[in-house]
This record gives structure tokens, sequence and C-alpha cells, in this order.
């Protein structure tokens, strides 16, 4: 089992075994990211936490012939209440990673849990947990600071604990952990950064390539968060006027080039072959959804 609080994460090659006239089975590696939560509206917000991640290869587990449920996990909605929304789940074979804890309004109530929490503001309401497992999904969301300039948590990630808020500025949020395949790298369930307000700095964020959304200052610096990367898993920035939407999820397949695989008519994915082994990015999935390997 490979843990998400690693900072990266290879690929390895996925051996194809079994025979005869039956289902063949083969061993598959991978990734599992749920949606980002968002971050609330207020004075000011937490940051989204990053959606939970799953990695792991299975020798034992699959064959061909038979349909498997993939669900891609939407981010939270931001831009609409003062408590973050949380992200929703995504699922590959009975695998499910939680989504993002939303980030939390100042003094008023805590923030969202989930596979990592969201951040709170500044008057010390308590911040998201993230799922410590085994096996971990994420981190915890970090404090406000209680001042008359102040800055509120940023949300956890799935590498590491979103940071507190000081009265210098919103904390950034928590760091994603690298996924590196066939040319693909990004960083995946970055925390979004916690929100600003008052003559302090800019809400922080990490604001990775696909990761997490800043935060921003509207009501004093007129900047708006940033909201997490599509199929990044990042939570959305908080804010002192309105919080930035999270990502959403993605589910990625790593199996051998010998073994194909069908999907049902409302998965959306790309494939591409790298030393002997499939690599497919599945961006759009349903509920109902199914991959079948053959």
């Amino acid at each position: 089992m490979i843990g998400a609080n690693v900072s990266a994460f290879s690929i390895g090659k996925a051996v194809g075994r079994g025979g005869g006239g039956g289902p063949v089975l083969f061993s598959l590696t991978y990734a599992v990211q749920a949606g980002g939560g968002s971050g609330g509206n207020g004075n000011p917000v937490g940051g989204g936490g990053g959606g939970g991640l799953l990695t792991a290869t299975d020798t034992t587990t699959y064959f061909t012939g038979t349909a498997y449920t993939v669900t891609v996990g939407a981010g939270g909605s931001g831009f609409i209440t003062s408590i973050g929304v949380n992200g929703s789940n995504s699922t590959f074979a009975g695998h499910t990673s939680t989504g993002g804890g939303g980030g939390s309004y100042g003094g008023h109530e805590p923030a969202g849990s989930g596979g990592c929490g969201g951040g709170t503001g500044y008057y010390g309401a308590p911040s998201g947990t993230g799922i410590a497992g085994p096996p971990r999904q994420g981190y915890n969301g970090g404090n406000g600071t209680n001042q008359p300039a102040y800055g509120a948590g940023g949300g956890g990630g799935t590498a590491s604990a979103g940071v507190n808020g000081t009265t210098s500025g919103g904390g950034n949020g928590g760091a994603g952990t690298q996924i590196s395949a066939s040319g693909l790298t990004q960083k995946f369930g970055e925390g979004g950064g916690g929100g600003a307000y008052g003559p302090v700095g800019l809400g922080g964020g990490n604001n990775s390539t696909g990761g997490g959304g800043n935060g921003g200052n509207e009501g004093w610096a007129g900047v708006l968060p940033q909201s997490g990367g599509t199929n990044s898993g990042g939570g959305g920035g908080g804010n002192a006027g309105f919080g930035g939407s999270g990502g959403s999820g993605i589910i990625l397949l790593i199996y051998p080039t010998s073994v194909t695989a069908t999907f049902s008519a409302g998965v959306t994915s790309s494939s591409s072959t790298h030393s002997g082994n499939t690599v497919t990015q599945i961006t759009a999935a349903g509920p109902s959804d199914t991959v079948t390997f053959g």
C-alpha cells in the first residue's frame, strides 16, 4: 500500500497474471482522488480542504470480464454560503476517497471534516479533520487568529496539514501529493489558502498547477479567492467576501497493455502507454458508471 502522505508517487509496472480460457487475473495500480471542499465567505473564512487520496498497487484483486464501479467526485460549490461545501467522494472498485471539508466562517461553526479538513476562521472554532486512516487520506485544516486584523487557516492537504492564519495573513493550504506517470506530473489534493481580513497580507495558498486555490481579501485589497484546479481535488480559497470552489477529483489506473478497458457511456477518460503499461485518466464518471477489463 502506498500512502497518500508521501511527497511523490511513482507508478510501477503492473504485471498481468493468469491464463486459460476464463477470466485472467492481473495487477493494477490506482490513485483515487476525491473532490476538494470550497472556501466559505465571511470575516474571514478558512480554505477548503483537499479531497482525500487513496493509492495502491493490487496484485490479487482484478479480473478480466468483471465490471468495476468508477465515480469521480465533484468539488464543493463556492460563492454560496458562509460555511464552505464539502467535496464529493470518488470511488474505484470499492476503494472510496472522501471529499474535502469546507472552510468555516470565523467564530460561528467548525470547519468541515473529510478526506482533508477545512480551515477555520478567526474566533478559533475547530478546524476540520482529515482521515488519518490507515490508510491515510489527508490531514487537518489550520486555525485562524482572533485579532483586529487577521487571517484564517488554510485547508488541509493530502501530504500535510493546513497552516494556521496569523495577524499577517491567511495560512497556506496543506501540500498535495505529487503523482508522476507517463508524462503526467501534478500535485493532487492540495488545500486551499485561508482568507484574510483587514490591512494584512493576502490569504496564503500553494496554488501549484492543478492544486488548491489562493485565499483572497476582497474587502480590503480587492483580491478574489481562487478555486481549486479541475481534476486536481484541490480545495478552494477562503475570503472575506466569498469563497472559491473546490476542484473536481480524478481516477488514475495503470494496467498491462495486454489488458483492455471498456467504459460505460457516462465516463470521460484518456489513455497513453508507458513501459508496457496503459495509463488511464478518468476525469468524469457518475455513480452508476463502470469499467470492464478484457
